[in-house]
């Protein structure tokens, strides 16, 4: 490598506890190391530190503050005023890179601390940049407002690749493209834009999603007779209401029955283990579970490394989250995607594997029993496809750090 991107703060992180969030930031580091990157930190609102040096990855604050604890009145005002104080640092970057700094020092003290020594501020790859159910979306603006404060400060911004949309108001639209005014923008797939009530007309390059890009260091081991069901608390999402939700897991345990009458054993799971934001997929894996009458498990750890083995051993899995379908394949075994938005087919489109996706709110489960039941007696491993995956991303980013 004749340049490198120098050290490197990843920023718009979500919680460890999203083990598919964790699989992005696992493999952005190991794809900015294989880059020469000289050092990479992970910036967070979450308390993630215990659990990420286990990976060699180092935390530190959100750079625009945003307090997950305390009285809502409290944490809200502190956010606004994180983003009053970052635009105005922002402002001062059109005089000068030493002003921003200065401003930054002097309303933002712990900004200029975190952001000490950074060289590029990577903007972590997923799925934040969408329009969501609330009116005004602090998380969504908080993030956005990061990327342009990282700018300011740095003046080198890299994008990992990532959704944007549904985006459905022009706030969201403005903003959205303010923030990626200075950044190559990178998106995982289209068909989220495509899917804007608002048009985002957005010039943008279009690779894999970088979490194929991670090497697990999985124990080699026997295959099982394994079928993992990954379920998802889905609630939260726009395309949802509450009768969709409750066919989905009738559903869900409907493909388990069949599934399990093909001689697989079943485990069901999940990835996200966040109550506080009313996401807590474990729920809803023992809500699927309460509708079964045969020996099956529910496995309720959604720590990284362990889903990472378990995906490895399994046969097959089938995903509502969409980062459970990409870790699986990473490490070659087939994945079954359950989709509640349009993210998923556009991902695994770029694979070759659109017939493998099913709309969460229209599963025909007899096309989903199938499907298992075909992979199940071919016991391929779907290992080609993510190392052709893996070769892809390294090869794009050495064109985008060019």
């Amino acid at each position: 490598m004749t340049t490198t991107r120098g050290h490197c703060l990843i920023i718009n992180s979500y919680s460890f506890r999203n083990a598919g969030d964790a699989a992005i930031m696992l493999a952005t580091k190991q794809l900015l190391e294989s880059e020469g990157a000289a050092s990479v930190t992970l910036s967070s609102r979450y308390d993630d530190s215990a659990e990420y040096s286990r990976f060699g990855l180092r935390v530190v604050p959100e750079i625009v503050p945003f307090p997950a604890q305390g009285a809502r009145l409290g944490r809200a005002m502190r956010v606004l005023y994180g983003l009053a104080a970052s635009l105005l640092v922002i402002a001062g970057s059109t005089l000068s890179r030493a002003a921003a700094r200065t401003i930054a020092r002097a309303l933002l003290p712990g900004t200029s601390r975190i952001l000490a020594g950074t060289d590029t501020v990577v903007v972590a790859g997923g799925g934040y940049m969408y329009s969501s159910k609330r009116r005004l979306n602090l998380s969504l603006y908080q993030s956005l407002v990061s990327i342009r404060l990282g700018h300011a400060l740095t003046g080198s911004t890299l994008m990992m690749p990532q959704s944007i949309g549904p985006v459905t108001r022009r706030l969201d639209r403005g903003l959205i493209r303010w923030s990626l005014r200075h950044t190559t923008v990178v998106v995982r797939e289209r068909l989220s834009l495509a899917a804007s009530t608002v048009p985002m007309q957005m010039t943008a390059r279009e690779i894999d999603d970088v979490a194929f890009f991670y090497s697990a260091p999985v124990k080699t081991g026997v295959v099982g007779d394994v079928c993992r069901i990954v379920a998802m608390d889905w609630r939260w999402s726009t395309s949802v209401n509450q009768v969709a939700f409750e066919e989905y897991v009738r559903r869900v345990a409907e493909i388990a029955t069949r599934v399990n009458e093909l001689g697989l054993r079943v485990v069901i799971g999940g990835h996200s283990s966040l109550p506080e934001h009313e996401q807590d997929d474990i729920v809803v894996a023992r809500m699927i579970s309460a509708r079964l009458s045969f020996p099956h498990d529910v496995d309720e750890v959604t720590d990284v490394a362990h889903l990472y083995e378990e995906y490895a051993r399994s046969r097959v899995v089938v995903g509502t989250r969409l980062h459970a379908c990409i870790m699986a394949i990473s490490v070659g075994t087939p994945a079954i995607s359950l989709q509640y938005q349009e993210k998923s087919r556009g991902v695994l489109r770029r694979l070759g594997l659109d017939q493998y996706v099913h709309r969460v709110d229209q599963l025909d489960v007899d096309q989903v029993v199938s499907q298992v039941g075909e992979i199940a007696a071919a016991e391929e491993r779907w290992t080609e496809i993510a190392d052709r995956t893996r070769s892809s991303i390294a090869r794009t980013y050495e064109e985008i750090r060019a």
